[in-house]
């Protein structure tokens, strides 16, 4: 993972992603059992958007012990703008931390546009579909995060769904991470469509229901099957 800078970005530090890798691997053993599922599911290469479930605080750091241990280490994340605070010295910056202003998008529209940068140069890209944390329950996906990182892709992108469940155990809580199967969105779809079906495989892999309304789209999505032919991405228009 090589230390690549950005404008307005200090880039993605292998020192700072391993501590934090670490911390979920390690230390959050101390109070979570993990259990993953579809590691194999995901390219291991090229641009590759994951669409997560937000239950907890610790999704990120469990999440990034079963993807950064077993599936790729450039993974990226869109996360609310409050983390790139001064008092955190950059930390969650160089961790691949993207920050966006969840009440005021427009503000963070050169931070979206480095996302789209970031998922085109080849890397792992995650956001949360939801914007904020909603335990037990689904929240209602937001489209405008989803189409303008996505952009319209001259080549099919990968996109893959991934799901939490925590379940109290007798001493430790146990947590269930489960990777979906890779889906592609094309400059053709219609990107409100795409993204109600990623939360509904999304919903399925939490175990929950996603009760909202199908939006009226344009057209109806092709979600195309896992292909290495169809993994190759580039930079949206």
């Amino acid at each position: 993972m090589s230390r690549k800078k950005y404008h307005d970005h200090p880039g993605k530090s292998r020192f700072n992603s391993s501590l934090l890798y670490l911390f979920g691997n390690y230390f959050m053993r101390l109070f979570y059992k993990i259990h993953y599922e579809g590691a194999d599911r995901m390219n291991k290469m090229g641009p590759v958007l994951l669409l997560v479930k937000h239950q907890r605080y610790d999704d990120i750091p469990l999440g990034l012990a079963v993807i950064h241990g077993r599936c790729r280490n450039d993974v990226w994340c869109v996360m609310k703008d409050s983390l790139a605070e001064w008092y955190f010295f950059g930390f969650f910056l160089k961790c691949g931390g993207i920050p966006i202003n969840r009440e005021n998008p427009e503000k963070s529209r050169k931070f979206l546009m480095l996302a789209r940068h970031v998922l085109y140069d080849g890397n792992a890209v995650v956001m949360f579909p939801e914007q904020t944390r909603v335990p037990v329950r689904m929240g209602e996906a937001r489209t405008p995060g989803f189409r303008f990182i996505a952009g319209k892709p001259s080549q099919p992108l990968a996109v893959n769904s991934l799901g939490f469940r925590y379940k109290k155990g007798f001493i430790r809580t146990h947590v269930f991470i489960r990777i979906g199967k890779t889906a592609y969105y094309d400059k053709h779809q219609d990107p409100d469509l795409f993204l109600h079906d990623r939360m509904h495989e999304m919903a399925d892999l939490s175990l929950l229901a996603y009760p909202y309304r199908r939006p009226e789209g344009r057209l109806e999505p092709r979600v195309r099957a896992d292909s290495a032919a169809s993994a190759g991405g580039k930079d949206g228009e």
